[in-house]
């Protein structure tokens, strides 16, 4: 405050202000006075300083001016507006105040900042901001009923979401909006989650970190036939659930989904398992858990989605065993070749004895195309018939390829529905059959030398074959030369396999045809037969065999003494660099056995996991290890004899494990 009196200046600049009078601009008073800016600033200034003029801040860098009406109090009440408006100033919230003409009588930083304003703002109509319809009736309302109203709005032009509150006044309105933008995006999150929670096809749960279900959807009720509160009031661990493995076996509560998750602190993925339905029924599932982090890093909850996978599972396994047992009736058609084929005319199968007649093997014609596959005079011949079959016909055709004579038997594959899908041929190899039809029409003589050779039996001239063999080089090895003697060996070694696959092959064919009878076979008792057998492999190669008690089965004590003898022997001889480790344990699955034999050697590439169980489908060459290549596939055939199943779990380096089913005693 200063009290020098003001200079002829100074009063004909406070002469244009009128007590409580419009405010001005500093720009409006430079233009009255043809002043710069700044000097004019200065003048008003110095007003100020004399407690003539009151100046407030607008926008970011506008101001404006007025004189005060002087009254009793006025000091005070100066003070105190002043107080006021450093206080206004300090509101992150926009504040404003209107007359009742809706004109600005006052605005914060933060009200200017937002409406885009300066100093020129006090006294223009706030409905020249383009006011959504919302905001103005409530302007309207607040003036006419003297009421406040609060309400929230969104205005277009910046995108935003406003909460705002209009406090009536006698010489106006007092506004004051908020920016509840991030707010309402996250309810409008927050709502969409909801909604896709609560529409998806998949079952979503949340379990808290004590273990209590928190959260089931629709879906999930579905599933598990329960509501959400029975769900809810159920722990993850509620024996109501009668949680089951892929196999019936009971989950111990360390196999649970959410003990899993909470141990480890990482995501699960696809655990199929079986829970109970009050309704007694039980249902398989697919789930999928994540664990919530709460600010500390601890786990607060865990989120689950489950799949119901019942029918497909039911779909799978059978469709498995069919594919089985179907590819298997492929794969040894005798004399003959089965083939699938697409509406595109693409071989989806291709399996058969009579593919060792042909160029082709079925690697070369499955997943390939007609004309791909055969010379073109073949498929010429072929291509006419398939599109007839795929026309609902069935056809047969007789022909030649590759020196062999065949007839081709081909019938439409369809759907369910009974739609065609594609078709499938069974082409017989009657080369043998025509060269029997044309001898017996030649000569009877030639029929009987021809009978007389095909069932001639093979092995004795083999044994001749190798015993000479041996004999030259016993009596003759000195006096050959390196390569003589390599050649004679090889010619022994190659006599010797064939003799073990004509074995092999005669013993594979026997499965069926010369097994005994079923009876009680205890499998403990085998198992140390064939440990006898093996007694000096074990001793040789440091072998550790450990077995689980074994049940009695329902079998062919001969056949599985054979099954138990080929994987004992197959571990051993595929264990590595390492000394053979083998487990043998069994299970109970439902009204069946599983027993299964693991060990800890170089493993099997899960691509010819199918494979190994293919006759003569050898991974190794015989230098490498020796075989026929047919000993897995003797197994599986007895298994299958005793209506059970047999694969492979495997990875390279990283052992393998065979497991078989039995049905018990």
């Amino acid at each position: 405050m200063s009290s020098t009196p003001l200079t002829d200046t100074l009063r004909d600049t406070l002469a244009i202000f009128e007590e409580g009078g419009a405010p001005r601009t500093t720009t409006e008073v430079a233009e009255q006075f043809d002043l710069g800016r700044r000097s004019a600033y200065e003048r008003l200034e110095r007003l100020v300083n004399h407690d003539q003029l009151e100046t407030k801040k607008v926008g970011g860098n506008g101001r404006v001016w007025w004189r005060p009406v002087i009254e009793e109090g006025a000091i005070t009440r100066d003070s105190v507006d002043r107080d006021l408006g450093a206080v206004f100033d300090r509101i992150s919230d926009s504040f404003y105040a209107l007359d009742e003409e809706l004109r600005f009588r006052y605005l914060n930083d933060t009200a200017a900042d937002l409406f885009g304003l300066d100093e020129d703002a006090i006294g223009s109509d706030i409905r020249n901001v383009n006011l959504t319809e919302t905001f103005e009736n409530a302007l309207y309302e607040a003036l006419e009923t003297k009421e406040p109203v609060t309400f929230e709005d969104y205005y277009p032009p910046w995108d935003k979401w406003f909460q705002n509150a209009i406090y009536p006044s006698e010489s106006g309105l007092s506004v004051f909006s908020r920016d509840i933008t991030e707010r309402k995006r996250r309810e409008q999150e927050l709502t969409r989650y909801e909604t896709i929670v609560e529409t998806s096809p998949i079952g979503i749960t949340i379990v808290g970190s004590d273990g209590e279900m928190q959260f089931a959807n629709d879906r999930a009720e579905e599933i598990f036939g329960r509501s959400r509160s029975r769900i809810n009031a159920l722990s993850f661990d509620d024996p109501r659930w009668d949680e089951v493995d892929e196999d019936g076996e009971p989950l111990s509560r360390e196999e649970l989904p959410f003990p899993r998750i909470v141990e480890s602190g990482e995501p699960l993925f696809d655990q199929v398992s079986g829970v109970l339905r009050p309704d007694g029924e039980r249902v398989w599932i697919s789930v999928n858990g994540a664990p919530v982090y709460d600010d500390r890093g601890e786990i607060e909850s865990v989120v689950f989605s489950i799949e119901d996978i019942t029918e497909q599972r039911e779909q799978q396994h059978t469709l498995e065993k069919s594919e089985r047992r179907y590819r298997t009736l492929a794969e040894n058609f005798p004399n003959g070749i089965v083939t699938q084929f697409d509406e595109e005319l693409r071989y989806t199968l291709a399996e058969g004895q009579a593919f060792d007649y042909l160029p082709q093997s079925p690697d070369d014609v499955e997943g390939h195309y007609l004309h791909e596959v055969w010379a073109d005079d073949v498929a010429d011949t072929i291509e006419p018939v398939y599109q007839a079959v795929l026309e609902g016909e069935k056809q047969s055709i007789e022909g030649k390829s590759e020196g062999r004579e065949w007839i081709v038997h081909v019938v439409p594959l369809t759907d369910q529905d009974g739609e065609i899908h594609g078709g499938m041929a069974i082409a017989l190899d009657i080369t043998e059959r025509k060269e029997r039809e044309r001898a017996l029409e030649e000569s009877n003589e030639r029929l009987e030398q021809f009978a007389h050779a095909v069932s001639h039996d093979l092995r004795e001239p083999l044994r001749m074959v190798t015993s000479y063999l041996q004999l030259i080089d016993q009596r003759c090895g000195d006096a050959l030369e390196d390569d003589g003697e390599e050649f004679l060996e090889y010619a022994v070694d190659g006599a010797e396999r064939m003799r073990e696959m004509i074995e092999g092959l005669l013993e594979y064919s026997r499965v069926e045809t010369q097994g005994e009878p079923f009876e009680p076979v205890d499998l403990g008792a085998v198992l140390d037969e064939v440990r006898d057998d093996l007694q000096l492999r074990i001793d040789e190669t440091d072998a550790e065999i450990t077995a689980d008690e074994l049940p009695t089965v329902a079998g062919d004590a001969s056949q599985l003494r054979q099954v138990f003898q080929n994987l004992l022997d197959n571990a051993i001889e595929y264990s590595g660099d390492e000394p053979p480790r083998i487990d043998i344990a069994a299970e109970r699955v439902g009204d069946r056995w599983r027993i299964i034999v693991a060990d800890h050697g170089i493993g099997i590439d899960p691509d010819n996991h199918d494979r190994v169980f293919e006759v003569f489908q050898r991974l190794h060459t015989s230098n490498e290890y020796p075989g026929t290549g047919i000993g897995l596939a003797l197994c599986q055939r007895i298994v299958e004899r005793h209506d059970g199943e047999m694969w492979v779990e495997s990875e390279p380096d990283e052992g393998s494990t065979f497991s078989f089913t039995l049905s018990e005693s």
